[in-house]
C-alpha cells in the first residue's frame, strides 16, 4: 500500500514538473502535439465522411471490359402471371418484388443455356432461388446448365451457420458465392467484409481469388461512376439482338431494374445489386480497393507536417508564412486528390488541413505573446538604459562642475603670479607648463559639459539669419596667432553667399573645431585651404589642410565620442569629442559632414548645409 502511495505521488509530481514546464515555456512543443493529437483523432471522420465527397468530385473511371451486365425487368417474368397482376407490372406499381417473383425454371435454362453458348468466364445471379421456390425438379439437361462450373448462384449469408443454399447448390458449394454487404450507419455501402467462413463473396468465387489474401478485414469498394459496363437486357438475349461473341470470356453479373427492393445505396446513389457487385468485380480483377496507410503511417505523416508547419510561422514572417501554409495545403490536396484518383490509395485530406489551420491559429497567438513579453523586455530595457545614462550624466556633469572650481582658482592665482612678475627664474618653465596644463584641463572640462547640455533632452537649437562666411572670418581671426606660431598660412576663398538660417554659436563652434584640428594636425609651414560655395539648394564648404592624413580605418571611427586617431594618441593632446561635436550640430541643422583623406597629403572636411531651414531636430 505504501508502494502504491508513493508511485501515485511520484506519478503526480512528475506531472506537475510538465505542466510548470508547459506553463514556463507557454507551451511551444505542447500546442503542437495537442494540434497533432486533435489532427490524429479526425483520421477516423476523415475517413467515412469524406470518401462519398471524394467519389463524386473525381468523375468517371476507366473499368475492366471483362465485366458485361444482363438486366431483367418485372415484365420478362410476368406470362404466368393472371392478367391483373400483369396489368399491375405494366403499370408499375407493384413494386415490392421478392426473389421468387423473378423465378421461370424454363426461362432461366434458356437464358443461361444462351449466355453458355458463348463461352463466356463466369455467370453470376445475384438472385436469391433457394427456399423461397418450395421443390424443384430438373431435367438432366436443365441440372447440367444450372450445375454449370461456369454459374454462380447468390446466397444470402457467408456464415455457413446462417446461409440458405440455392436449389443448384453442387455437393461442394463451388458453385455459389455469397453476396451479404455491410452497411455503415447512414445505411450506405462502402466496405466488403471478408469472411472467417469457407464461403467467398460472388466476386472473388467468379474470379477464382482469394478474399483473404494481401486485404484488410474491411475492404473499402472504390466506385468509379454509374451506368460504366456494357449492359444487355434480357429481352436483347431472349430475341437474339446481342452480337455474336459479345459475352465470350466476360464474366457476367445478371440482376434485375425497376425496383428498389433491388437497388442499394453507395456513395453515388442508389445502384443495382448486379451493377454494385459488378464494381467490386472490377476492383478484385484490377486490385483497386481503395488502398490506405496504417494509422502509424498517417500519424507519421502528420507529424513531419507538424515540425514543417512549426518551422515555418517559427521562421518566417507572418505574411510570408501564411503564403507557405496555403501552398502546402494547395500541394497536399493535389497531391491527394491525385493519389486517389490515379492511384486508389487514400491520404488523409481533411486532418492535415486542419493540422494546419490550428498550427497557425495557436502559434499566431504564441508570436503575439512573445511579442508582448519582447515589448515589454524592450521598454524595460530602455528604462533600465535611460537610468543608467542619466545617472552617468549626472556623475559626469558633477564631477566636471566641482573640477571647474578648482581650475578657476588655479588659473586665478596663475593670472596673478604672471602679472606680479616676481616667479624664480628657475621655475619659470614649470609656471608655463602649469598654466597650459590647466587650460589644457579647462578645455577638457568643457568638452564635456557641451556633450552633456546638447544630449540633455530640452537642448534646443536658436537659429538666426546670418552670414555663414562671417562666422568663419571670425572663427580665422580668433585662431590665427596659435596658426603663427606654427607658421602655418591660412587662405580664404570665401564666395558671396546669401544669408540662411542656422545657430551661429553652435556653427561657430563647428568651424572653431574643425580649423583648429587642422591647426594642430598641420605640420609647421604648412597650408590649411578654406573655401565656400552656394548652389540651390545648399552650402558647401571645404577646409584642406596638409597634414599628415588619417587612415582608412580611423576615419570610420572618429565620428564616434572619446575617439581620436590611433596615430595621433602619443602626438596631439584631445578629448575625442571635438568631431562627434561636429559632426552632431550640422546634422541638426538637417546637413552633413564627410571627409577624404590620404595619409601624408593632408585631409579635407565638406560640410554641407541645406538653404532652406529644416525643423529643428533632437
Amino acid at each position: 500500500m505504501h508502494c502504491v502511495k508513493r508511485n501515485i505521488s511520484q506519478l503526480i509530481f512528475k506531472v506537475s514538473l510538465w505542466l510548470k514546464w508547459s506553463l514556463t515555456k507557454k507551451g511551444f512543443w505542447t500546442r503542437a502535439v495537442l494540434c497533432w493529437l486533435i489532427s490524429i483523432v479526425l483520421l477516423k471522420f476523415d475517413e467515412v465522411d469524406f470518401y462519398d465527397s471524394r467519389f463524386k468530385i473525381r468523375g468517371q473511371q476507366k473499368v475492366t471490359e471483362e465485366v458485361v451486365l444482363i438486366t431483367a425487368s418485372p415484365q420478362d417474368f410476368s406470362q404466368g402471371y393472371d392478367r391483373e397482376t400483369e396489368s399491375l407490372i405494366a403499370m408499375n406499381e407493384f413494386q415490392q418484388f421478392n426473389d421468387g417473383f423473378f423465378w421461370d425454371q424454363k426461362l432461366w435454362y434458356q437464358v443461361l443455356h444462351k449466355i453458355l453458348k458463348q463461352n463466356p468466364k463466369s455467370i453470376g445471379v445475384t438472385l436469391y432461388f433457394g427456399e423461397n421456390l418450395g421443390r424443384i425438379n430438373l431435367s438432366q439437361a436443365e441440372d447440367m446448365v444450372f450445375k454449370n462450373d461456369k454459374v454462380f448462384w447468390a446466397t444470402n449469408s457467408g456464415q455457413l451457420d446462417k446461409m440458405s443454399l440455392p436449389f443448384a447448390t453442387k455437393a461442394d458449394k463451388s458453385n455459389i458465392g455469397h453476396v451479404e454487404l455491410l452497411r455503415d450507419e447512414d445505411g450506405v455501402i462502402r466496405r466488403l467484409p471478408v469472411t472467417n467462413s469457407l464461403l467467398e463473396d460472388l466476386a472473388h468465387k467468379m474470379t477464382g481469388t482469394d478474399s483473404r489474401q494481401g486485404r484488410d478485414s474491411l475492404a473499402v469498394i472504390n466506385y468509379k461512376g454509374l451506368e460504366l459496363f456494357k449492359r444487355y437486357t434480357l429481352s436483347q438475349l431472349m430475341t437474339d439482338e446481342i452480337p455474336e461473341a459479345a459475352l465470350a470470356g466476360k464474366t457476367i453479373f445478371i440482376g434485375v431494374d425497376k425496383s428498389n427492393q433491388f437497388q442499394v445505396p453507395t456513395p453515388l446513389g442508389f445502384m443495382n445489386k448486379h451493377e454494385l457487385w459488378a464494381q467490386i468485380t472490377d476492383n478484385v480483377i484490377s486490385n483497386q480497393f481503395i488502398k490506405k496507410g496504417p494509422l502509424l503511417l498517417n500519424s507519421v505523416l502528420l507529424f513531419s507536417l507538424m515540425l514543417l508547419a512549426v518551422f515555418v510561422i517559427t521562421h518566417f514572417p507572418q505574411t510570408v508564412s501564411a503564403f507557405i501554409f496555403v501552398w502546402i495545403a494547395a500541394l497536399w490536396s493535389a497531391f491527394s486528390l491525385w493519389a486517389f484518383d490515379t492511384f486508389s490509395i487514400w491520404i488523409p485530406l481533411v486532418s492535415p488541413l486542419v493540422l494546419l489551420l490550428l498550427i497557425w491559429i495557436l502559434y499566431i497567438g504564441y508570436h503575439v505573446l512573445l511579442i508582448e513579453r519582447a515589448h515589454e523586455a524592450l521598454q524595460q530595457e530602455q528604462r533600465y538604459l535611460a537610468e543608467l545614462e542619466q545617472l552617468k550624466n549626472n556623475f559626469v556633469s558633477l564631477i566636471s562642475h566641482d573640477l571647474k572650481t578648482p581650475i578657476a582658482k588655479i588659473q586665478a592665482v596663475l593670472d596673478r603670479l604672471e602679472v606680479q612678475k616676481d616667479i624664480p627664474p628657475e621655475l619659470a618653465e614649470d609656471f608655463i607648463n602649469l598654466k597650459s596644463y590647466s587650460e589644457e584641463l579647462n578645455r577638457y572640462i568643457q568638452s564635456i559639459l557641451k556633450v552633456l547640455r546638447v544630449e540633455s533632452r530640452d537642448f534646443k537649437i536658436l537659429k538666426e539669419t546670418a552670414d555663414i562666411n562671417s562666422v568663419i572670418g571670425n572663427v580665422v581671426e580668433r585662431l590665427t596667432p596659435i596658426a603663427d606660431v606654427k607658421n602655418i598660412s591660412i587662405d580664404l576663398k570665401l564666395e558671396p553667399i546669401f544669408l540662411i538660417e542656422f545657430d551661429v554659436t553652435l556653427m561657430t563652434e563647428v568651424f572653431q573645431n574643425l580649423i583648429e584640428n587642422a591647426i594642430k594636425y598641420t605640420s609647421p609651414n604648412g597650408k590649411i585651404h578654406i573655401k565656400t560655395t552656394e548652389t540651390d539648394t545648399e552650402v558647401l564648404i571645404e577646409i584642406q589642410d596638409s597634414g599628415e592624413g588619417i587612415s582608412q580605418e580611423d576615419q570610420i571611427h572618429i565620428w564616434k565620442k572619446f575617439v581620436r586617431g590611433k596615430t595621433q594618441d602619443q602626438k596631439t593632446k584631445g578629448t575625442g569629442l571635438g568631431l562627434y561635436l561636429v559632426k552632431y550640430f550640422i546634422e541638426l541643422h538637417g546637413g552633413n559632414i564627410h571627409l577624404k583623406s590620404v595619409l601624408g597629403q593632408g585631409t579635407v572636411f565638406y560640410v554641407r548645409l541645406p538653404i532652406e531651414s529644416t525643423p529643428d531636430t533632437h
